[in-house]
């Protein structure tokens, strides 16, 4: 992320800010759209996402729980708190989500993860349509694996 901060920064002359919070936390996506606010943004990357690594077992519910809350759940909530603070703004903005290559097939032992990524993916597809002609455009990207603090947040190899 500051790589692609400093690059953006270099390349476009604007200012990049990252903020780090927990998105499953309703104080830190609170944190994020003030920030927004303050500064006027006017384009926003949501890198946020957690995974579960394992067969599938309901003795995981709970690691399941997480994965929901911050790739669906959290995600959801801050992205309608961004499109309302971006629809108030007098100029166009977008919003760019990470989503996953695994969201676009099955993934055995991180099915879940897949399940909520699929969701990021069909969701922002369907809002670039809905918000065609709001000066509000979104969109998605999804990469494979990628070696990133998730990875080894979930001993993932």
């Amino acid at each position: 992320m500051r790589e692609l901060q400093a690059e953006i920064g270099k390349r476009f002359s604007v200012l990049c800010e990252i903020i780090v919070a927990d998105q499953r936390e309703i104080v830190s996506r609170e944190k994020i759209a003030a920030r927004d606010i303050e500064l006027e943004v006017n384009a926003a990357f949501l890198a946020a996402g957690l995974t579960n690594v394992g067969s599938f077992d309901a003795d995981r519910a709970y690691a399941y729980s997480e994965v929901f809350e911050t790739n669906v759940l959290g995600f959801t909530d801050l992205l309608g708190r961004l499109v309302a603070i971006f629809r108030q703004q007098p100029f166009e903005s977008s919003i760019i989500a990470v989503s996953s290559l695994a969201g676009e097939t099955s993934v055995p032992f991180q099915a879940v993860y897949g399940a909520s990524k699929a969701y990021v993916s069909t969701l922002m597809r369907a809002l670039s349509v809905e918000f065609a002609g709001t000066g509000v455009s979104v969109g998605s990207f999804a990469p494979g694996g990628i070696d990133t603090g998730m990875a080894a947040l979930s001993d993932l190899t």
